[in-house]
């Protein structure tokens, strides 16, 4: 049976091409300088991704970058955070509706998706898989929209083996059932990246195995832009040194099922996986 989905009015899923997920951090604290945007840049970065293939775009205020590598710089209050997203909210208003790209907001806090949703923005992307704010799934369902749901057990990426990543994604669909959540809108994360619970090594097994997450019949996110596994195997290279190695590990996950790429690098990522899925003898209608 065929995978499909919901990412607000973006149909995803086996029968469509891989879509592509730009980021913008507006916090300064971002591990990669290169996603950061001011407030005064967001229109001219969102222009920018619109031009270069995106098909949605993700807008974040809080840093969540591994505590362990860069340390706490750049967390933020839920006041702060509100705040932040209210103002990109408004000044992307126009661009919503002048283009067809769907716009998600990363945050694990009910009060801040709230701001997007009521301004119609369809896309929450919980990092916590409903796990850090227990009004969240509530809300996601009494605004009939999509969540993307990371592997968490009570923190962002503490589960790293398989059998756990698929248990805890198991229980966060459930609080989506058990919520009201509408199953078609579903999407989820096994949580990639250098967490503070998991070495780097688990993330080639994640990529290696993403067939594995099809179990849970819901179409699968991945985040692997310049991550810090990238940089490991690379000599340590810094994030603005892992762009071909991210387009290398993209192209493996495309290639394993990913249905949804979560990319820095919009224009180079959306030429790798079409060739990709070339190669993969993918027709679309």
């Amino acid at each position: 049976m065929a995978i499909e989905g919901l990412m607000g009015k973006l149909p995803v899923g086996d029968p469509y091409p891989v879509r592509i997920v730009g980021i913008i951090n507006l916090s300064s604290a971002s591990f990669y300088r290169g996603s950061i945007s001011s407030l005064s840049e967001l229109e001219r970065k969102v222009e920018q991704m619109i031009r270069e293939g995106v098909d949605c775009i993700d807008i974040g205020a809080q840093s969540t970058r591994p505590i362990q590598i860069y340390g706490g710089e750049g967390r933020i209050d839920e006041v702060t955070e509100k705040a932040i997203i209210s103002k990109a909210i408004k000044i992307i208003k126009d661009l919503k509706e002048s283009y067809t790209v769907e716009f998600s907001v990363d945050t694990v806090r009910a009060a801040v998706a709230e701001e997007a949703l009521k301004a119609d923005i369809q896309i929450i992307n919980d990092i916590s898989g409903f796990k850090k704010d227990e009004n969240m799934a509530k809300l996601i369902a009494n605004y009939d929209a999509s969540v993307v749901l990371m592997a968490a057990r009570k923190e962002p990426g503490d589960v790293y083996t398989i059998g756990d990543i698929i248990n805890e994604l198991k229980k966060s669909i459930e609080i989506a059932h058990k919520n009201n959540v509408d199953e078609k809108k579903v999407i989820i994360d096994p949580g990639i990246g250098s967490w503070e619970a998991r070495a780097y090594k688990h993330d080639f097994v994640i990529i290696n195995r993403l067939r594995d997450f099809t179990i849970l019949n819901k179409p699968i996110y991945v985040g692997i832009s310049r991550k810090t596994f990238i940089g490991k195997v690379l000599n340590n290279a810094s994030p603005e040194e892992r762009l071909y190695g991210s387009l290398g590990a993209t192209s493996i996950a495309v290639w394993n099922g990913a249905h949804i790429v979560r990319t820095h690098d919009v224009k180079a990522t959306f030429e790798a996986i079409r060739v990709v899925e070339a190669i993969m003898l993918r027709k679309y209608e």
